[in-house]
C-alpha cells in the first residue's frame, strides 16, 4: 500500500514527466524483490502462455503506473484480487510495452549506388 505523501509525489512524478524516478524509491526496491522472489525469478508470462522457462529481471505494472498510480507498490489488485505486480523477462516486457522500444532514426539514402553492406 502506498501512503497518501508518496502518492502525491509519483502523481507530480508522472504529472512532469519523470515517473522513472519512481524507480529508484527504496519502498519500490523492497516490493520488487519480494514479487521476484514470488515468482522464483521466472518469467510468468513465459511460463503461464508459452509454457517455458526464461529468468525474469523485470517486474511489471499490469495496470499502468500512470493509470493507477494509487496501485503503484501493491502486488495484488485490491479491486479484482489478481495480480498488480508479476515477474517477466526483458522479450516479454517489450511485448507489453511496445511503445518504449527505441526508435532508431532513419539512415540516410546511400551516397553512391555502390554499397558494401
Amino acid at each position: 500500500m502506498i501512503s497518501a505523501l508518496r502518492l502525491n509525489q509519483l502523481k507530480a512524478l508522472i504529472k512532469s514527466g519523470r515517473e522513472a524516478r519512481f524507480y529508484d524509491w527504496p519502498e519500490w526496491h523492497a516490493v520488487r524483490a519480494e514479487v521476484l522472489r514470488l515468482d522464483r525469478r521466472e518469467c510468468v508470462r513465459c511460463r503461464e502462455q508459452k509454457h517455458r522457462y526464461r529468468p525474469a529481471r523485470i517486474v511489471h505494472h499490469v495496470r499502468h503506473l500512470q493509470d493507477r498510480p494509487d496501485l503503484a507498490l501493491s502486488i495484488v489488485d485490491p479491486d479484482t484480487g489478481a495480480r498488480q505486480l508479476v515477474s517477466v523477462c526483458k522479450d516479454c516486457h517489450e511485448e507489453l510495452h511496445p511503445e518504449s522500444l527505441r526508435r532508431l532514426p532513419q539512415r540516410r539514402a546511400p551516397l553512391t549506388a555502390e554499397r558494401w553492406d
